[in-house]
């Protein structure tokens, strides 16, 4: 898969390649009930983020990714608040990496993006998706709707973009159909 192309790697999947997605606890709150919501502070539910991770990490094994890996970190606004690319490095292995600036356009404003690229045969899994999850729900963190897994023998992407789903991409049909039908990942 070609990774240097000026847009986002979620708009590329999703011009390029079919698309399978995974809705994770969609009615369930990320967060603990509070009495008086405009002040009192929201605290994540432990509990939650615990199914989160295990419904992506069961999402990620079922696709059956070959240990010839691609891990991509956009830091779509080169805003990277909390070393956010030193984190993902951690989750790996043992790796090669790159830097890439590319530019993405949204309603019509240019902004511009680093690209981090690491090519890697392991990764934390539990680790890294945790993160993520907590990324957008309490972290304060930038890893939500930033990382993606490429199997380079097979092209097909892992996006899981925050606590909400999972999209996986393929050319390949069969493998789509496959994943679409794997009744060890329906809630």
């Amino acid at each position: 898969m070609n990774l240097y192309f000026n847009k986002l790697t979620v708009q590329h999947c999703f011009e390029l390649k079919k698309c399978v997605s995974f809705d994770i606890l969609p009615y369930e709150s990320p967060y603990h009930e509070v009495e008086d919501i405009e002040n009192e502070e929201l605290q994540c539910r432990e509990e939650y983020v615990d199914s989160c991770v295990n419904y992506a990490c069961k999402v990620w094994n079922s696709c059956n990714f070959s240990d010839k890996l691609t891990v991509i970190y956009e830091d779509k606004y080169n805003s990277s608040k909390k070393r956010e690319n030193e984190f993902v490095e951690m989750c790996l292995d043992s790796f090669e990496g790159a830097t890439f600036p590319f530019e993405w356009i949204d309603d019509e404003e240019i902004y511009y993006g680093t690209r981090y690229i690491w090519e890697t045969n392991k990764i934390d899994i539990h680790k890294l998706f945790r993160k993520i999850i907590i990324s957008d729900i309490g972290d304060d963190t930038e890893l939500d709707c930033a990382v993606y897994i490429i199997d380079k023998e097979t092209d097909n992407v892992f996006f899981l973009y925050d606590d909400r789903g999972i999209h996986v991409f393929s050319n390949d049909c069969m493998f789509i159909e496959k994943i679409k039908s794997n009744k060890n990942i329906l809630f």
